[in-house]
């Protein structure tokens, strides 16, 4: 505020010393209708100036929000369902021990052979088996 003042003194200074011939010795009535017009501008001028120096100031800009744009997901891709069927699967049978009775009898050699149990071991072993799946949806 400081600064508009200065200046417009300044202004009013300088306009003045241009604009106000120099004194001159004369009747008292010849320049009066002239130093009133230029009373009357400077009182004027002035008060555009002040006024112009206490006016109010420009409201600040309206600032109008938008909302943000809706992002965008794509759609998921469509479900796809895999029908039921059968696969082949490979499964390991344990082997077993089997208890089994022998009766008496000649060996090769023609010895006597008393009946008894032996034990027999049979050993484990894959086997292919044909197994259903049910149908189900794939994401």
């Amino acid at each position: 505020m400081w600064k508009k003042l200065a200046l417009m003194v300044l202004v009013l200074a300088l306009i003045s010393a241009f604009a106000i011939p120099p004194a001159e010795a004369g009747s008292r009535a010849r320049y009066r209708w002239q130093g009133a017009g230029i009373a009357l501008g400077a009182l004027t001028l002035g008060g555009l100036i002040l006024h112009g120096l206490h006016a109010l100031p420009p409201p600040p800009p309206r600032v109008v929000y938008s909302p943000p744009p809706e992002p965008y997901y794509p759609s998921p891709p469509p479900r796809e369902y895999v029908p039921g069927h059968w696969e082949m699967t490979r499964e390991w049978v344990p082997g077993a021990w089997e208890r089994v009775w022998i009766p008496g009898h000649y060996d090769r050699w023609g010895n006597w052979v008393a009946e008894h149990y032996e034990d027999r071991q049979t050993p484990g072993y894959y086997e292919e088996r044909r197994v259903w799946v049910e149908g189900y949806y794939r994401n």
